[in-house]
Order: structure tokens, then C-alpha cells, then sequence
């Protein structure tokens, strides 16, 4: 996985209110569930940007997988497809953003409009994130904006297209 993608991801389960995880966000959907993501970063006049399809492949009991395939374009380079498949489980939650602003927010993604619950916080002391979440999203994603740390500059992400079955 590109190290952008593997850190958004991480990121993704990061950003979620108090008492719930990233489960929470896809097991309110059935499997074949998906969402296409585009990251995008400009680091000294190099332009990377990342195509993410996140599809739910399998809901059971306490957990759910999910088959993340991207694809990586780095100045005008594009890279092989890549994909693999990821356990979430009920419950669990890894290492939280300190939330140090919250709100609720309808905004358009993916040419559609979409109540969001936002939230603004640092992640490990040097990394800004805010992050815009909906449970009508597989996954939750909606749009984010992260800066700081090993981010070499501020990275948008954006759900461009999802479908909930």
C-alpha cells in the first residue's frame, strides 16, 4: 500500500467520535457496499494523487473486511493497481485524534449532499486533521484535510462516488 493511503487509512479509523469505530461505519451496510476516494497531494511541484475503491466484501458478526484497491499516480507516473483486504472488528479502536473541535455539516461529495458530523484535532501531537464522516457513506469518509508530521504538505481526500446496498 502507498505510505499516503496506508496513513489515510489509518487516519480514517482514527477520526471517529467518542465510542465508535470504523466498524461502526460499515456495518451499517450490507456487502458489495462501496466508496471511491481520491487523495491528492502537492509536494514541491509534484502532484500525487490516489485513487482508493473500498469495497465491504464480507459483514459478519463481529467484524466486517473490506478489499481496498488503489492506484497511484505520482507526476503523471501512474503505478500498478494494488489491493488488499482488512479485518475490522467490532470494538476495536486504534490510537484516537485529540478532537479539539466538533460540529455537524451538510456538504456535497460526490454531487450529492450529505449531512456530516466534522471534527477537527491533532493526531500524535504533529499531524492537523479534519475530517467530515456521514453513516450514509460506506466506510464514513467523506472529506478530509490533513497536514503536518510526515505529510510533506496538506493532503485533501473526498468521496467522489459510493453505493450502499
Amino acid at each position: 500500500m502507498h505510505p499516503l493511503l496506508a496513513f489515510t487509512a489509518a487516519l480514517l479509523a482514527l477520526a471517529l467520535p467518542a465510542g465508535e469505530t470504523e466498524y461502526d461505519y460499515w456495518a451499517n451496510h450490507k456487502a458489495g457496499s462501496w466508496v471511491k476516494l481520491k487523495m491528492e497531494v502537492d509536494t514541491n511541484g509534484v502532484k500525487v494523487s490516489v485513487d482508493a475503491h473500498h469495497i465491504l466484501s464480507e459483514l459478519a458478526g463481529d467484524k466486517v473486511v473490506v478489499e481496498r484497491k488503489t492506484k497511484v499516480t505520482a507526476a503523471g507516473m501512474e503505478q500498478p493497481e494494488s489491493s488488499e483486504k482488512e479485518e475490522i472488528f467490532k470494538g476495536k479502536d486504534k490510537e484516537p485524534v485529540k478532537i479539539e473541535k466538533e460540529g455537524d455539516e451538510e456538504i456535497e461529495v460526490g454531487g450529492k449532499k450529505v449531512q456530516c458530523h466534522w471534527i477537527q484535532g491533532t493526531q500524535k501531537e504533529t499531524h492537523k486533521v479534519k475530517f467530515w464522516i456521514s453513516k450514509q457513506i460506506p466506510g464514513g469518509m467523506a472529506k478530509a484535510e490533513v497536514e503536518g508530521g510526515d505529510i510533506p504538505a496538506p493532503m485533501k481526500i473526498v468521496a467522489t462516488s459510493w453505493e450502499s446496498k
